[in-house]
């Protein structure tokens, strides 16, 4: 697997922990009132709302509000905006949804160094020797939980520009339709590579930066000059930023990305990088994809699976794509009607988005 070096600029990195700082402040005022409000209701010693309040401010590099603010920026916003802290904490709040419902769908066991929500509510429900079925209680209550979080977003996009809220809904029902995609192809006999690339797309591309940067845009009376150059950019960075999530999740630290590893080859993920794999796989790999596309999946040893990869090409493809999106990207914003610190930031963010190691 090549190496690339993480491009992050002081300003980059500056942005990133201003923008985490503020938005955890915002979404920790918002879980509090909650906590507070459900304690009326639910019973003395139950969780409630608090597994969902410590998964939201237990970390995250918080790329979503980064990029609100980004495009807020590159349309002429005032950094001193409040409504521009607001606009990437209803992003956050979206992906926490999606987060939560995306474990459940996964069975996945921890998330953000963390056992996910469904796991602390089944461990509560078996210590406390509670009815029915532990599983299924714990996935029944992060259920809800995810709801809850996906409310919490839409009460506070009710207090943005009718503009704003237009390109979140947009982003939210692409980011719905790439998870159903997920599903359906991984139950798929084949998936080509185009398939592969319209689920990231829409999955990931969608709310990750295309969606943030026009929300951002759109709480400023900018004209639709911009909103082709930002689309164009937001639409590459974001299959970029999905890409390398697909590298991270076989050769990742676990450490790092706070989620097991290999979680897309168990659940058989039609990703590009797998597409790859099944095509130039040689007659004596047969026996080994054979597995991984089999029930004991999760069985196969990492390290074969990363030599798997690394010997088809599937890895080095994959780093070519990415590295072709970041440029497409950054050609798409070099005459965008924005300022040149704008353009200069954005085209770091895009190199850090594409490779990141986390």
């Amino acid at each position: 697997m090549s190496v690339h070096p993480v491009r992050t600029t002081n300003r980059v990195a500056a942005d990133l922990d201003l923008v985490r700082h503020e938005v955890d402040a915002y979404l920790a005022r918002l879980f509090d009132r909650a906590l507070r409000d459900s304690a009326t209701v639910l019973e003395p010693g139950s969780p409630g709302l608090a597994p969902l309040r410590d998964m939201a401010l237990a970390g995250g590099k918080r790329i979503r509000p980064a990029f609100v603010y980004w495009g807020f920026l590159a349309a002429g916003g005032d950094p001193d905006d409040d409504r521009v802290i607001e606009a990437g904490a209803v992003l956050e709040l979206l992906h926490l949804f999606a987060l939560v419902h995306d474990d459940v769908m996964d069975e996945s066991l921890t998330r953000r160094s963390a056992p996910t929500i469904q796991v602390q509510f089944a461990d509560r429900h078996r210590a406390l020797g509670l009815r029915g079925h532990a599983q299924r209680y714990g996935e029944n209550m992060a259920i809800l939980l995810g709801d809850f979080a996906l409310l919490t977003c839409t009460e506070v996009l009710l207090s943005l520009p009718r503009r704003a809220q237009r390109i979140f809904y947009r982003a939210a029902n692409q980011l719905v339709l790439g998870q159903y995609l997920d599903l359906e192809n991984a139950a798929a006999v084949v998936v080509d590579d185009e398939t592969s690339s319209r689920t990231a797309l829409l999955k990931t591309a969608s709310y990750t930066v295309e969606g943030p940067l026009l929300v951002g845009m759109a709480l400023t009376p900018t004209g639709p000059e911009l909103e082709p150059c930002l689309r164009a950019y937001g639409r590459a960075v974001g299959q970029a930023f999905q890409h390398r999530d697909d590298l991270l999740d076989v050769f990742g630290d676990e450490a790092e990305t706070g989620k097991p590893v290999a979680g897309d080859i168990t659940h058989q993920k039609a990703t590009r990088l797998l597409a790859t794999v099944r095509r130039n796989a040689s007659v004596g790999d047969r026996a080994l994809l054979s597995l991984l596309e089999g029930p004991a999946a999760g069985d196969v040893e990492l390290e074969s699976v990363r030599s798997l990869l690394l010997r088809t090409g599937a890895v080095d493809d994959l780093e070519r794509l990415i590295d072709d999106l970041v440029a497409e990207a950054v050609t798409a914003i070099a005459d965008a009607p924005m300022p040149a610190s704008s353009k200069e930031v954005l085209t770091d963010a895009a190199h850090f988005a594409g490779a990141r190691r986390c």
